[in-house]
């Protein structure tokens, strides 16, 4: 809503021609939209008079008070571009001003930190006050009195500002001068000041250096730095800048968004234009870039005829090192009568003029022609906190803070990078730093010379701009772009890349657990994982992670790679963290930890290199090669030996398919011993007792997991535990009406002996089963796939025809579906349940005869949980799963165990290892880089974040679901199931 009504407040709008809807939003009040305009034009820093303010406010006086008063309470920059209404209406200098600043921080007794990034520049510049001289400032003001406090912290603060740099092509601009600030002046003051008078605003270099810092430093003048629409400024390593905070505000926003932006070859006018930003405003924000020594203007006004004293003038900044500590700076030799009451002056009128600036057009720039390398801001980090060189620390602030290092100021990033000697002694994260550098210096030494001109900019940093601005700004200045990685999850480098092709992570789920699933669904291979929500608990380990003795614990977000933990220590941190969010749980080693190898792609034809032979030789990494088309990107792939070989899978599905469970019965009751359970009204106690007796031989083979059933009739004929359940029959029931099975289907007596079980599927009448009873009881503990047939009819056994092998077939496909409700055949845990379920569909009293044979439901379930050293029959025998795999059409050749598992997959300039990054490096350069191959990359980027948000969807719903498909977004969508990757698929996790 304010967005709407701020939009029509810069249009200036009034209240007569505002909107409807935008009226009903104010609630037809025309005192909130005056309201609202005074508000916005305090928050923006509106000059009184062109603005909307001007209908709302009638004293121009009072708006300058009430606005000079907000910004020091939002702790704001000095509003330069008002310094000729502030400064001859008010008095209030940028001295002054930031006096003030300093002074309500220090009496609030808020840390330093509080004052924003540039606020806390230009008061280092003017004041001599940065973060270790406040620190002492404050020490000093906890010593003072109540009484008169406030004026004995500004007694404190400095008297007079610095010895400012100033540049000849500066305008110097006439003050608030009283009759007695010109009483003390000398003859030469005197006729400057008169000068100004008379013939208004002046370049500094056309008068005495001396005389205008005098004049400046007891504030009768101020300086004006003119930038015009063709200017062109260039912005080198920052010195000088304080990393403090963002504040937020209009202009702070607009500064990092020119810094991001902004490059010797563009013009003021041209940057407005990509920007979709007012002129006047991108002037406002090159003129502070300049007046704090962030910038130079690359072909300023010129100064004719310049005076004589500017050759020994101060036109430079002078900044400490930022490690090393600045003492505060006061000037013992300027008088006492130099010192500026800093409290607002009143009832002085004010006398000024509005100043234009020129308009020129903009020259053509080298559009098109640069190679962007992508980065986050870990890297800047690790050059900053690394203590490797002072000016490397400036160069990383740049990275930082401007967000951009451009081809012109690589030569000296690299002259500080070659003093980076690393050390084989230095461990733990000194060594990622040292890392981190060694590799920059190897990608811009391998990069530049083919690739040059060639700027580095931080994702988070473009971030910043709008989409439609970024993409404007890219196209206009870039052909391709290059990621480093790994990359932090805020970097969302190929929503940063924009429209151009891009040599890195594609979609926005490359940096979370997504990516590591899809992978693996792609390739068949990768360790057992588990990608559980927030809110579940683990009661112990998992079934498809047991036997590990190492578990890699990774929460939703984390930007550095899971350890591999301890099994026990691995579940308590998995138990905390989803608390808190999703959590993926990865296998990582049976007797230690893994060993880990990176391979870089595309592959190269280095016939003894053993890692780039596994492209050749590694199932799963060819899947990956294809469907991916590796051939044509850079990166790595993560391999791990996690102590046992990788089985994968033969023919892994091209979509995942989730099986929905079941519906229970709202009220399901809870199991009661059976001696509670009250028998229905219409079953007689003699149907109970005759139907129950032959099933009590119902037993299952492993007894010490699944209900203890017993073994020997006993006199209630009930399951050991003692506990029965009259709706666990009923969802038997159920269950069997919903399995569609198909009554014509037969089988031949020779394949039920050869198999020792018959299908499920089949319509073999029970009385055929006497001939095999013998076959079926000695191979009753090999039962490992199909299921005895239960909704047989027997009015069905006359009509019964033998069908052929390949008959067979079909009935197999249909196992997997019929295992899914096995889990819940073992709540059956009542005889006398399961007899009713029968004579409810009216079967024949003879079944009692031919259930004695039947095999618990729960040894069914046993099926499902196979050991190590049978997968390898298994997957051997494995059919197509009937859909179709495209982008395995080309593995003809059986599936074998690898050594090596897929861990991860990283598109980009790896930063933490040189040998691997100069391959990456290499490969870009010679096999990528080429103009006929960017359009292919553009494509293959976009086949890849589509495939991998459809790849999450099929994650996160049920086939048939109404789920509308994920839609794309800045935010990547939390799980929505508890998934499993064991066997080289992904199924929904059932809590086992």
């Amino acid at each position: 809503m304010e967005d709407e009504i701020d939009e029509c407040i810069r249009k200036k709008i009034q209240w007569q021609q505002l909107p409807g809807n935008i009226r009903k939003m104010l609630n037809e009040s025309p005192k909130e939209y005056e309201r609202y305009i005074f508000e916005f034009s305090i928050k923006n820093q509106l000059r009184f008079r062109g603005s909307l303010v001007r209908t709302v406010r009638k004293d121009e006086r009072k708006y300058y008070e009430a606005l000079v008063q907000s910004s020091i309470q939002r702790l704001m920059l000095y509003p330069y571009h008002l310094a000729d209404m502030i400064v001859k209406g008010l008095r209030i200098t940028p001295f002054i001003y930031y006096i003030e600043v300093v002074a309500l921080l220090i009496e609030c007794e808020k840390s330093y930190d509080t004052m924003p990034n540039f606020t806390a520049a230009d008061c280092l510049r003017l004041l001599g006050v940065g973060r270790n001289e406040y620190l002492e400032l404050v020490a000093k003001a906890r010593s003072l009195g109540r009484r008169g406090r406030s004026r004995a912290i500004r007694s404190l603060l400095p008297r007079v500002p610095l010895n400012i740099p100033m540049q000849p092509w500066w305008r110097v601009e006439l003050g608030y001068v009283l009759e007695e600030d010109v009483k003390p002046l000398s003859e030469k003051e005197k006729l400057l000041i008169d000068l100004l008078i008379d013939q208004g605003s002046q370049t500094a270099g056309t008068l005495d250096y001396h005389l205008v810092k005098r004049l400046y430093r007891r504030g009768l003048i101020y300086l004006d730095v003119p930038i015009t629409s063709a200017d062109k400024v260039s912005v080198p390593p920052l010195k000088g800048f304080v990393m403090n905070r963002v504040a937020g505000d209009y202009f702070e926003t607009l500064l990092y968004k020119v810094f991001v932006s902004i490059d010797e070859h563009t013009s003021v006018a041209e940057l407005a234009a990509v920007l979709q930003v007012e002129c006047e405003l991108v002037k406002q924000a090159v003129s502070l870039y300049c007046r704090l020594g962030f910038a130079k203007c690359l072909q300023p006004q010129p100064v004719s005829p310049q005076h004589p004293s500017w050759r020994d003038a101060l036109t430079t900044h002078h900044h400490q090192p930022y490690r090393q500590i600045a003492p505060l700076t006061f000037d013992p030799h300027v008088e006492d009568d130099l010192q500026m009451d800093p409290v607002l002056i009143k009832d002085i009128p004010s006398t000024s003029k509005q100043k234009s600036q020129d308009m020129s057009d903009a020259s053509t720039n080298n559009a098109g022609q640069r190679v962007a390398v992508l980065f986050d801001s870990t890297l800047a980090a690790y050059l900053m906190m690394g203590n490797l060189s002072p000016d490397l620390k400036s160069h990383a602030v740049t990275l930082f803070e401007v967000g951009k290092l451009c081809d012109e100021s690589l030569d000296s990033l690299l002259i500080e990078l070659d003093k980076v000697v690393g050390d084989p002694e230095i461990e733990g994260e000194a060594r990622r730093y040292l890392a981190a550098a060694a590799c920059l210096r190897v990608a811009l030494r391998t990069l530049r010379p083919k690739l040059r001109p060639l700027d580095l900019l931080r994702c988070e940093a473009l971030h910043a701009l709008d989409a439609p601005a970024r993409n404007r700004l890219l196209v206009t200045k870039y052909r391709l772009a290059i990621s480093t990685a790994p990359l932090s999850r805020e970097a969302r480098a190929g929503a940063a890349a924009g429209a151009l092709p891009h040599v890195g992570p594609a979609p926005p789920e490359a940096s979370s657990p997504w990516m590591r699933l899809y992978l693996y669904h792609l390739a068949g291979y990768g360790p057992p994982t588990l990608l559980l929500t927030k809110g579940t608990v683990l009661r112990g380990v998992p079934r498809s992670l047991l036997g590990f003795s190492r578990l890699a614990v990774s929460w939703w977000g984390a930007e550095s790679e899971a350890a591999a933990l301890p099994a026990a220590a691995a579940l308590a941190a998995a138990n905390s963290a989803l608390r808190r969010g999703p959590v993926l749980i990865q296998a990582a080693g049976v007797r230690g930890v893994p060993t880990v190898v990176h391979v870089s792609f595309p592959p190269t034809a280095e016939i003894h290199d053993e890692l780039q032979s596994l492209w050749r030789k590694h199932t799963g990494l060819r899947r990956l090669l294809r469907r991916l088309r590796l051939t044509r990107s850079a990166g790595y792939v993560t391999l791990a030996d996690i102590g046992v070989p990788d089985l994968g899978c033969a023919h892994p599905p091209v979509a995942v398919q989730l099986v929905a469970p079941r519906k229970r019965k709202d009220i399901c009751g809870m199991a009661k011993p059976v001696s509670e359970i009250s028998i229905s009204s219409n079953e007689s106690a003699k149907e109970t007792t005759e139907y129950t007796k032959p099933i009590s031989n119902l037993q299952s083979p492993i007894e010490s997991h699944f209900a203890v059933t017993p073994t020997t009739d006993s006199k209630a004929s009930s399951p050991a535990n003692g506990f029965t359940s009259i709706e666990s029959g009923k969802l038997l029931c159920e269950e069997l009406d919903n399995l569609n099975i198909d009554t014509h289907r037969t089988r031949s007596k020779e394949s039920i002996v050869s198999d020792d079980f018959v299908p499920i599927h089949s319509s073999i009448s029970f009385d055929d089963l006497k001939d095999s009873r013998t076959h079926s009881k000695d191979s009753i503990k090999s039962i490992s796939d199909d299921l005895i047939p239960i909704h047989t009819p027997t009015s069905e056994k006359d009509n019964r025809s033998i069908k052929s092998e390949e008959q067979l077939c079909d009935l197999t496909n249909q196992k997997e579906k019929v295992d899914l409700n096995m889990d819940k055949f073992s709540d059956l845990s009542s005889e006398k349940d399961l007899v009713r379920q029968f004579s409810e569909k009216k079967r024949d009293r003879k079944l009692d005869d031919q259930l004695s044979d039947l095999f618990s439901p729960a040894e069914e379930s046993i099926s499902m949980f196979t050991q190590l050293s049978d997968k390898l029959t298994e997957i051997t025998n494995e059919g197509d799963s009937g859909v179709d795999t495209a982008h395995n059409n080309s593995d003809d050749e059986t599936c074998k165990p690898e050594k090596w598992t897929i861990l991860d997959l990283q598109f980009g300039i790896p930063l933490f290892d040189e040998v691997l990054c100069e391959k990456v490096c290499s490969s870009i350069v010679e096999r990528i880089a080429k103009p006929e191959l960017l359009e292919k990359v553009r494509e293959d980027n976009e086949f890849i974040r589509t495939d991998v948000l459809r790849f999450v969807s099929q994650c996160q719903y049920y086939p048939g679901e109404e789920m509308g498909i994920v839609k794309r977004g800045t935010l990547v969508p939390l799980p929505r199931k508890n998934l499993v990757f064991e066997n080289g698929r992904i199924s929904e996790w059932n809590g086992k």
